[in-house]
């Protein structure tokens, strides 16, 4: 390979979406065509060398933030400047489009990737773990005083600001159609926790939580609505309090994540 270019995804890229997603090496099904073509497509470009296509990278986009969720390349073209490519590229078009920083999330293993992404000016901020937890584990979990309800989106930017979210990063998961709840305590409704809740996969991320009385409550609120699953899929940042506290009753250790942040 001697050169490549770099486009718009389209929903005909699905094939090429579809053999390069394992190189995630996450135990996710391949998301569906229809989830190619109506979610990720429009936000994903693909670079292509000759027809074929070797490698393809996924983003959102906030008010003042760009997420780059995933940046995967064909074994067969790395070390030939595809990644760096990529991060060049999505920079370039997150500064004309007025967003101030960028994020994104790397397993502490690949240390190639890690290394890249600091030379592109981004630091680790903290360490996230993905949990499978069994609905049972609940049992053990105490109650606590804390009531779960659906966010509002009013609310969204205190939920933001409590957490260091992006700015705008709850409103985009309302507009996926994700459920969005959060769990307040006291007669001041002190805020205590959120969830971005998927019923179809089913999974929230994140899942924060200030005070450990708004666990149970967020999961009970989140499995009335995955009802015919057994697991949930949970993506606790920056937070090894809570991600211990899952594990001791039940939870096992899907993948060690760290996430970066930059300035554009």
């Amino acid at each position: 390979m001697t050169s490549f270019t770099i486009r718009p995804a389209s929903g005909a890229d699905y094939a090429a979406f579809a053999s390069l997603f394992p190189e995630l090496e996450v135990d996710d099904p391949v998301p569906p065509p229809h989830i190619w073509e109506s979610v990720l497509a429009p936000r994903s470009w693909v670079v292509v060398a000759g027809e074929e296509v070797i490698g393809y990278c996924y983003f959102q986009e906030y008010e003042d933030t760009g997420y780059i969720r995933n940046v995967v390349v064909s074994p067969r073209a790395r070390r030939r400047g595809v990644g760096r490519a990529f991060m060049q590229a999505v920079g370039e078009h997150l500064r004309r489009s007025g967003k101030r920083f960028w994020r994104l999330n790397v397993r502490p293993g690949n240390h190639a990737a890690l290394a890249l992404y600091q030379r592109m000016g981004m630091n680790v901020q903290y360490q996230a773990t993905s949990l499978r937890f069994p609905w049972t584990a609940l049992e053990s979990i105490p109650a606590g005083l804390a009531v779960a309800r659906e966010l509002a989106p009013a609310r969204d930017s205190i939920l933001e600001d409590l957490f260091d979210l992006p700015r705008g990063q709850l409103g985009y998961a309302r507009s996926l159609g994700r459920l969005l709840l959060e769990t307040v305590s006291g007669s001041d409704q002190k805020p205590a926790g959120v969830a971005v809740f998927d019923a179809s996969y089913p999974g929230a991320f994140p899942f924060r939580v200030i005070e450990t009385d708004a666990v149970a409550p967020l999961l009970n609120a989140m499995r009335v609505h995955a009802p015919a699953h057994e697991v949930v899929n949970l993506v606790v940042e920056d937070d090894a309090r809570l991600a211990e506290m899952l594990i001791a009753v039940g939870a096992t250790v899907r993948d060690e994540i760290l996430h970066l942040k930059g300035q554009l």
